[in-house]
């Protein structure tokens, strides 16, 4: 289970291997300013961890993991953009991966996108706008699901007043141009 304190700016896993009755908790990723980690499992056994940034950067940062969650890597910036904002990643039933985030550097988070990735996070092929405007607007805290129909399903807070949630497919993140 991800955890972290954005008092502190660290990470951390609790891990349970009896169903919750016992836990202990991973060394801290060795990385200033990460929050609100997701994470993914790689099909050799890797967890990939994401990060929001609250450091200079502006970058999703990540870590990974070869011992389930135990210890982590040290933590090195994505090529994603972030103004310090809430990110979630998940793997898909084919084993896409798909990370849904705002890919802006600075508040107002007026822009938020879905990228996917056909590779394990090497490369995202794709990236669909599900909100963007130019000045007012933000779009936080981002959370997709994906049910067993195949759809995704994604809700985030909307201009600060409301939750909004959307529906889309794979087919439909793919429409977007390859980077």
């Amino acid at each position: 289970m991800p955890m972290a304190s954005e008092i502190f700016g660290i990470a951390m896993m609790a891990i349970t291997p009896d169903g919750g009755r016992t836990w202990k908790f991973s060394k801290p990723p060795l990385g200033y300013g990460i929050e609100q980690p997701t994470v993914f499992e790689k099909k050799d056994g890797t967890l990939v961890a994401y990060f929001r940034d609250s450091s200079p950067a502006h970058r999703i940062r990540k870590s990974e993991s070869q011992d389930l969650g135990l210890t982590w890597s040290p933590v090195v910036n994505t090529d994603f953009p972030n103004p310090g904002s809430g990110i979630e990643v998940l793997r898909l039933m084919d084993g896409n991966i798909v990370l849904i985030y705002n890919d802006c550097v600075d508040d107002p988070r007026n822009s938020l996108a879905v990228s996917m990735s056909d590779d394990e996070g090497k490369s995202w092929k794709w990236t669909r706008h599900i909100e963007r405007t130019k000045g007012a607007g933000r779009f936080d805290y981002p959370s997709i699901i994906q049910t067993r129909d195949g759809k995704l399903h994604a809700t985030f807070s909307y201009n600060l007043q409301t939750i909004k949630y959307v529906s889309f497919t794979e087919d439909w993140i793919k429409t977007a141009e390859k980077k």
